[in-house]
Formats: structure tokens, sequence, C-alpha cells
């Protein structure tokens, strides 16, 4: 019959090649059905049953419904603190995914809050040196940082990145993402030495565990050229933002709206600069690629600014008031 632990698990199986081949709504509908038939013929604290659970979360999520997320997840971790206890591994990651969701959401307090259940529930198991509470640690000085308790942030992120230099050694992605993150609260907090410090530490490490040309690599020069602009070292700030430039468009290609908005902000630094000529070479090659885009709304609106970046240098260019 349809009510038999063999049924449900085939339901699974199909459910996850769906996932895998991208239809999400076909995944959910055989989820659902699986659930259905597990929670009929399982006892409900079967692990099967929280794994379905958590499949159905994260589909809701994807698919931008948060609040049928945030129920599934809730359901999961009710059956986990329930028959795993409250210490216990998979609880905490439930508890991660419930924080992550309410941060996406922008709900901070909230996921403030759940971040530290999870902080005290990893830190109980492993003690203080551990990578599950590293990554903790960033999540809280996320939270944090959104909330523009900058100095607090950066207690957490410090906190993580010793644990994973610790663990992971020195040149490691998720290091360069601490030091990343360390940089980006001393630039919003107004410290740009140590901004520029820490950004440079994570172009290092970047560029030796990624490689040159990865788009890690071209934010984290983005945001140098940024701190070197702001301390109005232009020559350096514009080098940064033309090897941010190349990479993008090795990576995406010349016709990238990527590529078309960072030539926008080349543009508008060169037109602060005084050299007009350039600024328009800049403008009107972005304006192309903006023309002979699928462009949304808010591309629209960047390809606004560029005809007004345009419209500045040649004002005989500008729209009807």
């Amino acid at each position: 019959g349809d009510e038999h632990p063999e049924v449900a698990s085939t339901l699974n199986k199909i459910g996850n090649l769906y996932c895998e081949r991208g239809n999400y709504d076909a995944a959910l509908k055989v989820y659902q059905e699986g659930l259905k038939v597990e929670q009929s013929v399982l006892a409900r604290g079967h692990p099967n049953i929280i794994v379905t659970l958590t499949n159905i979360a994260q589909l809701h999520w994807h698919k931008s419904d948060h609040t049928a997320a945030l129920w599934h997840y809730r359901e999961a971790l009710s059956i986990q603190q329930e028959f795993l206890g409250k210490y216990h591994p998979e609880v905490a990651k439930t508890l991660g995914n419930i924080g992550l969701l309410n941060y996406k959401r922008g709900h901070y307090q909230c996921a403030l809050f759940i971040y530290k259940e999870a902080f005290l529930i990893y830190r109980s198991l492993y003690g203080d040196n551990h990578l599950d509470v590293a990554a903790t640690l960033n999540s809280i000085g996320l939270v944090l940082f959104k909330q523009g308790v900058y100095d607090v942030a950066l207690r957490s992120f410090m906190q993580s990145l010793r644990i994973r230099q610790q663990l992971l050694g020195e040149g490691h992605c998720d290091v360069a993402i601490a030091m990343y993150n360390i940089a980006t609260a001393y630039y919003e907090s107004g410290d740009e030495d140590e901004a520029m410090k820490f950004y440079r530490e994570t172009l290092r490490v970047e560029k030796a565990a990624l490689g040159d040309h990865h788009k890690d690599v071209a934010l984290t020069l983005k945001h140098i050229g940024q701190v070197h602009q702001q301390r109005g070292e232009l020559v350096e700030a514009l080098d940064c933002f033309q090897q941010e430039l190349d990479i993008e468009r090795r990576i995406h290609g010349s016709n990238s709206i990527r590529v078309a908005k960072i030539m926008n902000r080349i543009g508008n630094f060169y037109l602060q600069r005084g050299e007009s000529s350039k600024a328009m070479e800049q403008f009107s090659e972005a304006l192309r690629i903006y023309k002979g885009s699928d462009q949304n709304v808010a591309d629209l609106e960047i390809s606004g600014f560029t005809l007004y970046g345009m419209s500045l240098i040649h004002p005989e260019c500008a729209g009807a008031a």
C-alpha cells in the first residue's frame, strides 16, 4: 500500500532528483507526500521525519516563502529537542538555519538570540576551538555589524579568525572571509588604516587560496580601491578598480552588467578628477552594455545614472527637466 516506509523513502529519493535538476516545485510536492507517509508510519522522533522537514523548509526558503520555511524548521527543531536533547549538534545546526533565515529577513534581534543559543550548544559540546564555534561567532558578528554595533562585531570576527587560523592554517579561504569581515567592520567604523591592513591581508590569502582571477579577489580589490579613494590616493584607487574590471571581464565576459557597473563607477571616478574624455569613454561603454542586455529595474536605474554622468560632461545631452 501507499503507507509504507519504503514508499516514503522512494518519494524522498525522487524529491532529491527533482532538486538536483532544479525542479523545486515538483520536489516540494513529492517531499510533502513523503512527509505524510512518514508521519503515519514512523515514530515522531524518527530521523527521516526531521530530514524531510528540513528539506521542505529549504525549498520554501528557496521559493522565498519564509513563513513556511520557518514553520518547518521550527517543527524539526521541536522534534530534535524532544528526542535528542537540547545540547546536540543537530539542534545547534537547525538553530543556525533559523538564525540565518531571520538574518536574511532583517529580523536581527531574533537572529542574534538564536545564534547565541547555537553558540552555547557548540561551545558546551566542543569547547572554544572548533570550526562550528568559529562559524557561529562569524554569524553573530554579521548580525551585530548589520545593527551598527561595530566594536562588538569586531570582537566576534576576531575570535572567529583566531579559531580558523589555529585549525585551518593561515592560507585557507575561510580565514580570508573572517579577515574580510574584520576589514569591513573597521572601514564602516571609520578606521581606514586597520581596514586597509586587513583588506590587504585578505587579498594575499585569497590569491594564494583561490588564484588571481576569482570573484572574491575582485570584490576585495574594489574595497581596497575605495579605501584609497577615501584617502585621496587616486592613482592607487584607479589601479585597484581596473584590476577588478579585468577580473570581472575574464569571469563574466565584456558585455556583463557587472562589468558595466564597474565601468560606471570608474567613469564617476574620472569625472570627479575632471578627466571628462576618459569618463565619457567609460560611460559610453557602460551604456552600450546596458542597452544590449535584459535589464531589470535596478539596472535601468544605474543606466540612468550613466546618462546623468554623460550629461554632466556634455550638458546638451541632458534630458528635459
